[in-house]
């Protein structure tokens, strides 16, 4: 992904179509891969017994500085309650996937109410976790 004066040339992530990388900090978003095993663990001797059976993808957003305005559309677009389509760039395979998620907890901080700007919110962060 390029960057031109602290702008995204091209969109990193839609969220339901949706492209959210304007909400972005410049740390962007984590991608976490990991395995969902079913009963794996050590036996009585200590012997590991791993059953994988899928991998899955959590995406971790995290904002710049929102004002109120802009952090409620952030999370217009993440409302939903069921599943949203997530659309990222995958550093692990160097592609671009779509992959089902459901959303993780939201917590948001006021930094300041000013009469010239209105409210302003710290950076929050989110997880899309698939299904």
């Amino acid at each position: 992904m390029r960057r031109d004066k602290n702008r995204y040339v091209e969109e990193i992530i839609k969220v339901d179509g949706k492209d959210l990388t304007k909400y972005l900090s410049d740390e962007g978003y984590d991608v976490e891969w990991y395995d969902i095993s079913y009963d794996s663990g050590r036996n009585a001797k200590g012997y590991m017994h791993y059953n994988p059976i899928a991998q899955k993808y959590k995406i971790i957003l995290r904002t710049k500085s929102l004002t109120s305005e802009e952090l409620v559309d952030f999370f217009s677009t993440i409302k939903n309650l069921k599943q949203l389509s997530v659309y990222f760039f995958c550093p692990y395979t160097g592609t671009f996937k779509t992959v089902n998620c459901y959303r993780g907890d939201r917590k948001v901080t006021m930094k300041w109410n000013r009469t010239d700007k209105g409210i302003l919110y710290t950076p929050t962060e989110i997880s899309l976790i698939e299904l």
